[in-house]
């Protein structure tokens, strides 16, 4: 995968700062994504129902004994047979087949789903984006390059592929160590999304754990979105006064279209002034008169002796 500028949309907030101080990032859990059914496959049953429990068994010694994940399988064959529950016939064997396959994806989720995942964008200009994770276009876009290190889980989300982890995949990860198959069911599990996303131009860098971590890539610049507020990026630009080699841009509309443009920050003009001065402290010396004349300067007026009386 040929891999360059990549983006991150962000309110302006304490953790957006301090993602650019800090050189700070945040992995997110699978499970808080806004689409319930992103890094949530469903497995396609493809091997018999015997070669489905050594899989199930084969998964469970991750965290449990051999004893005990046999108990395990034994009580589901039990529950198969429990078919008074569902009404009418039941075919025993695949609906055995069916809960033990249930019982894959449950320990595929203990084994996947506490990973952490870091969203990032090939596009800097999307309005939809920027209204849906820069606070309504009020926040910032993070730009960063991520050629510089090597990042071998950084890869481009494929909104074409299918939901479904082949239960012959996980049977040749587990069992045979086949890492072509473990990689088919990581792209299904990480990097596989409905089409309706593919606007965002996702790229997603996997991490063993969740949580706060250090920026793995380069800032490289910063936008501010059509509604950020001046004195965001006022404070932005002194913030990074030292630091030149971090481009600034203001988005803008493009005249007659509903696309997006970015005019380079006047850095100069901005790091030159300094904090604003209240309105009351710059005139509070002076008053006017109607005729826009310094009273100060008037000679007082000839009043009578006892015009107070």
């Amino acid at each position: 995968m040929i891999r360059g500028k990549l983006y991150k949309y962000r309110p302006f907030h304490i953790n957006s700062l301090r993602s650019i101080t800090e050189a700070e990032v945040f992995y997110a859990r699978p499970k808080t994504f806004n689409d319930p059914l992103d890094c949530d496959p469903t497995i396609e049953v493809d091997i018999n129902r015997s070669g489905l429990e050594r899989l199930l068994y084969k998964m469970l010694l991750r965290t449990v004994s051999s004893d005990q994940a046999v108990q395990d399988i034994e009580q589901l064959r039990y529950y198969a047979t429990q078919t008074d529950d569902y009404g009418g016939e039941i075919d025993e064997e695949a609906l055995l087949s069916q809960i033990i396959a249930n019982a894959i994806k449950t320990e595929l989720d203990n084994e996947l789903g506490n990973a952490g995942v870091l969203s990032l964008s090939a596009t800097w200009d999307s309005a939809l984006m920027w209204s849906h994770y820069a606070d309504e276009h009020r926040g910032i876009c993070i730009e960063y390059d991520t050629r510089d290190q090597g990042h071998p889980r950084l890869e481009r989300v494929n909104y074409k592929a299918g939901r479904a982890v082949k239960a012959s995949d996980l049977w040749s990860w587990k069992a045979k160590g086949d890492e072509d198959a473990k990689r088919r069911v990581l792209d299904t599990y990480y990097y596989s999304k409905s089409w309706e996303w593919h606007y965002e131009k996702e790229w997603r860098d996997v991490s063993d754990e969740s949580g706060v971590k250090g920026l793995p890539f380069q800032i490289t610049a910063i936008l501010f979105g059509l509604r950020c507020d001046p004195s965001v990026i006022k404070s932005m630009v002194k913030l990074l006064a030292g630091y030149p080699q971090i481009k600034l841009w203001q988005m803008l509309p493009k005249n007659n279209s509903f696309e997006l443009r970015r005019q380079i920050v006047a850095r100069d003009e901005i790091e030159q002034s300094g904090i604003r001065e209240p309105s009351f402290l710059l005139f509070k010396d002076i008053i006017w008169d109607d005729d826009f004349e310094k009273v100060d300067d008037l000679d007082p007026p000839d009043y009578p002796e006892d015009w107070h009386s």
